[in-house]
This record gives structure tokens, sequence and C-alpha cells, in this order.
């Protein structure tokens, strides 16, 4: 191998070097990066108002307040040295899952749990976030949902649903199930609405706070209804 040939390797040898130290520097400035974003992320201040609370008992008394300050800065600009220049995805407009730790189930519409029949949570879901309660589950359900309204489909007992047969004489199951609905809704202060045409008289009979029976208008005068109560 002569010495031009030695010296063209070299000066390869030379470049992918220096391309690879490049991709390193680059790698190591976006993790720095990355590093000074997760430090004011929520997550790591929430963590370190729980952990301070727990070390010193005194200070456990701010804790609510700290952590509504933090929840109400969650959206807050990153400081331009946690930001990169380069574009890619902005940190601060991702929905982070910690502030689901801060605040039960934020959401900006309203929030409707519903024994439904069929078709009528999607045309609901239209208008407002819907939460469907089943007959195996529904007092469960609606002991911890973070919901607004509970809204009870005249046409939830047609056979083929989920609460098939409710409001037919004799179907204990379903009506105790309705009951028990009805009961944590009262003891929540949850507005009860009967909605659809033509009820069951055994639903029909029943206290409710507001009916809409208008099918045209249904899902629009529901949420008229329901929009004083958010």
């Amino acid at each position: 191998m002569t010495d031009d040939d030695k010296s063209a390797k070299a000066y390869e040898q030379l470049g992918r070097l220096k391309s690879t130290l490049r991709e390193r520097e680059a790698r190591v400035a976006e993790l720095e990066k990355r590093l000074a974003t997760l430090e004011s992320s929520t997550a790591v201040q929430f963590g370190r108002l729980v952990a301070g609370a727990a070390r010193n008992p005194k200070s456990g008394r701010r804790l609510p307040k700290d952590l509504y300050r933090l929840w109400r800065r969650r959206h807050s600009p990153v400081p331009a040295s946690g930001t990169s220049a380069g574009g890619g995805v902005q940190p601060e407009r991702v929905d982070r899952p910690e502030d689901r730790l801060l605040v039960a189930g934020p959401c900006d519409t309203m929030i409707i749990a519903g024994v439904f029949g069929p078709g009528t949570a999607e045309l609901l879901g239209e208008h407002a976030k819907v939460v469907p309660l089943y007959p195996h589950d529904a007092a469960t359900v609606l002991r911890s949902a973070d919901v607004d309204a509970v809204v009870v489909d005249a046409a939830a007992g047609e056979p083929g649903g989920p609460w098939a047969y409710l409001g037919v004489p004799g179907m204990y199951d379903r009506d105790l199930a309705l009951h028990e609905l009805r009961r944590i809704a009262a003891a929540r202060a949850l507005p009860l609405v009967l909605y659809g045409a033509a009820p069951p008289a055994t639903l029909a009979c029943l206290t409710w706070d507001a009916r809409v029976t208008e099918a045209a208008t249904a899902p629009g005068r529901l949420t008229e209804l329901l929009e004083p109560a958010r």
C-alpha cells in the first residue's frame, strides 16, 4: 500500500470519526434538553411535593394548595432551556397521565352516565361524553365516576340490550339495579333525567329531575337542560 493510499484511508477514517462525534454530541444535547424538560414536568414536581409532605408532616397542610397551583400551571410553557429549536413534539402540549392524579377525570364537555337502549349512547355521544352503565356493575361505576347527570333511556328495556326488559313487571333484578342507581344519584346530587318518548308506565311514574320526550330534538334539549348543572 502506497503512502497516498494510507493517507486517503486515514482521512476517510477521520471523516467517519468526526461524523460519529457530531451525532453523539447532538444526542447528548437532545438528552440534556429532555432532562431539563423532565425536571420541570408536572410528574417530577408532583413527586417532590408529595415526598416533601411525607418527610415534613407540618408542610403537608399546604399540600392541597400546592397541588392545585401545580395543576393550574400544568400547561404553562416550558422554559427555553427545555425546548428544542429544531421543532418536534412540544412537551407542554401533551396530555400527561400525572394530570389525572391532580384532578379526577378532567373533561371540557358534559359527562353523562346512562342506562341506554340500542343506539342511544352513540346518539348522545355527539353532544357529550357518555359513560354507559350496565346492570352488573352500574352501582360500582356510578359511585366513582365523575359525571354531571344520570340519564335513563325510555327504550333501554327493549329486547337485545343490556337492560332488556327494564320496566317490564316481574323483572325485579332490573328494577333493583335502577333503584340503586337512583339512590346513588340522589346521594351525589346528580340530576336524574328520563330520556326519550313513550316511556313504560313503570318508569314514567317515578320522580325525575327532568324529562326529555321530544325525539327529534332530544339530544340538543338534553344538553340545554343539563348545562346549568355543570
